[in-house]
């Protein structure tokens, strides 16, 4: 118990600390697989103490590795509704124990051995990492269906700034009274 424990802290951190280079959707998706492969690992390896504990620790990690992004995820798409969106993030996070902890029994119950029970845990971590492929792609494709006037405002202001700051120095165009306004 104490190595998974280590392993839900180092995840939490490890996920902080590679926050600030990738995004949320990239931690995840990538966290996901990992566990799904810890997962099967954890069923081929499950009569080996030593490797069950090394991959038990390896999922515990991206599982709390994994919460963060989920939740920036979560919250970037609830504009308005951040504290519903909050709330349901954690509905859905006790859903997930709910139906993992079921589906774990389900295993128990049909008479299979306890290593049995990582397989629909990696059949649903797999499920969750397809969706956020999916998400992934929509984002891309809306982002490229996007207009250029659809950007901010502060985007264009810049760009604008920009470009009159260049033709200024290039002796382009003259300086007006109405410089400030860009």
């Amino acid at each position: 118990m104490m190595l998974v424990g280590l392993g839900m802290v180092l995840g939490n951190m490890l996920s902080g600390r590679i926050s600030g280079r990738y995004s949320p959707l990239r931690i995840a998706a990538v966290t996901d697989f990992i566990i799904v492969l810890a997962l099967l690992m954890l069923f081929f390896c499950g009569g080996m103490k030593t490797t069950s504990l090394i991959f038990a620790f390896i999922c515990c990690a991206g599982l709390f590795a994994l919460s963060a992004p989920l939740q920036i995820l979560l919250l970037q798409n609830a504009k308005g509704g951040e504290l519903l969106g909050a709330a349901g993030g954690q509905i859905a996070f006790n859903l997930g124990s709910a139906v993992g902890a079921y589906c774990g029994g389900m295993m128990l119950t049909l008479g299979l051995a306890y290593n049995y029970v990582a397989l629909p845990a990696a059949l649903l971590s797999f499920a969750a990492m397809s969706s956020l492929l999916l998400y992934g792609r929509y984002k891309r494709q809306q982002a490229a269906d996007t207009p250029v006037l659809a950007k901010p405002l502060g985007q264009i202001t810049v760009t604008v700034r920009v470009a009159y700051c260049r033709m200024r120095r290039e002796r382009l165009i003259r300086p007006t009274r109405f410089w400030h306004i860009l």
